[in-house]
């Protein structure tokens, strides 16, 4: 909350900064001292008012109806002067009422909707640049204050992205998602980040940070989804054109929905690849738990059992993922299990479903 009030501080500011002077020049004299006094006056009570709500010592309806009962003085005094009085004052009853008013607003704004989305992302990206930059810098302050504040990381990758700075922005999207792990719109925005920053090295020709970023994205698509059929599809074209290994496997492990209540989050998953024919030595394997399925891997050389048993070596495979309550990697009655089709080493966008129970 108080990063919230500290950004929206600093963009009233730039507001009033852009509204108060024209209102001021319209009259040479400066305001009488008793004006300058009453303004301050009014804007003391307004803070003390905007803490008090923050304190919760008071309710939005009370915040509201003295909102109400100071704005009535500000029109009273400067209506009291008689009409040439009001003549003359009433650009400063005007630029008094605007710089007060409208931080007013703006908290009201904020109190009644609640929403760290208020700050729509569009007005975000068409701000200035060297704005955004110092709202960043700000931001990156206050969090190293308030780290456990999820708003705060939130708006700092939404002001990375218009900035076009995507990996930076898809870092704070996560440190959010760990505060709000449940958020299912900042989820979006993480995954955005991740293909743009992707996106971004492959046009540097950095293909090996490009598949990075994509293969983070492989977990949260549906594995069947055209989706994730394009993620596969984008990062077996940067392995290609970076000259990554070619004897990697990739893809997605799931478990079948109709099976999810025989398994618990910790039990053990193995995926590996063996020869389609012969020896049914592993030649790759990872082990993971359930509660990390739906599981993006990577199989490849460097994970070989044995110097002489590599994926490159074998003309087909075959993917098998096995849930084990014991941990054991050799097939025990009441595993779950799931294999793929014979594949070529190189094959991306497998998907391997465990739907088949051990008997």
């Amino acid at each position: 909350m108080t990063l919230f009030l500290s950004l929206a501080a600093a963009l009233t500011a730039a507001a009033l900064a852009f509204l108060l002077p024209p209102l001021l020049r319209r009259r040479t004299a400066a305001p009488d001292a008793r004006t300058a006094a009453n303004a301050e006056i009014y804007r003391e009570q307004l803070e003390e008012l905007g803490a008090e709500l923050q304190r919760g010592a008071i309710t939005k309806e009370e915040f509201e109806r003295a909102n109400r009962e100071v704005e009535r003085r500000i029109v009273a005094e400067h209506a009291a002067g008689g009409p040439e009085s009001a003549r003359h004052r009433a650009p400063v009853a005007v630029a008094v009422a605007v710089g007060l008013l409208v931080p007013l607003a703006a908290a009201i704004g904020y109190w009644q909707l609640g929403d760290r989305r208020a700050l729509d992302a569009e007005a975000m990206r068409q701000s200035d640049p060297q704005q955004l930059q110092a709202l960043v810098e700000r931001l990156i302050v206050q969090l190293q204050k308030s780290p456990k504040d999820a708003e705060g990381w939130v708006l700092l990758g939404r002001a990375l992205n218009s900035l076009g700075r995507p990996e930076r922005a898809a870092q704070a999207y996560a440190r959010a998602l760990e505060l709000t792990p449940e958020d299912r719109e900042l989820l979006v925005e993480f995954i955005k980040s991740l293909a743009l920053a992707g996106r971004a090295e492959f046009e540097r020709r950095d293909y090996a940070a490009a598949v990075g970023y994509w293969e983070r994205i492989l977990p949260f698509a549906p594995p069947e989804s055209e989706f994730a059929r394009t993620v596969a599809g984008s990062i077996a074209e940067a392995k290609q054109l970076g000259g990554l290994s070619s004897a990697s496997l990739q893809g997605i492990v799931s478990l079948a929905p109709a099976l999810k209540g025989k398994v618990s989050p910790s039990d053990t998953v193995f995926v590996l690849a063996r020869p389609a024919d012969g020896s049914k030595m592993p030649l790759a394997v990872v082990r993971i738990t359930v509660d990390k399925l739906p599981y993006a891997f990577t199989l490849d050389d460097s994970m070989a059992m044995a110097p002489n048993a590599k994926l490159s070596g074998h003309p087909k495979v075959v993917i098998v993922a096995r849930i084990s309550k014991s941990g054991n990697p050799v097939p025990q009655k009441g595993d779950i299990e799931g294999l793929s089709a014979p594949v070529a080493p190189g094959t991306s966008g497998l998907n391997v479903v465990m739907s088949r129970v051990v008997d």
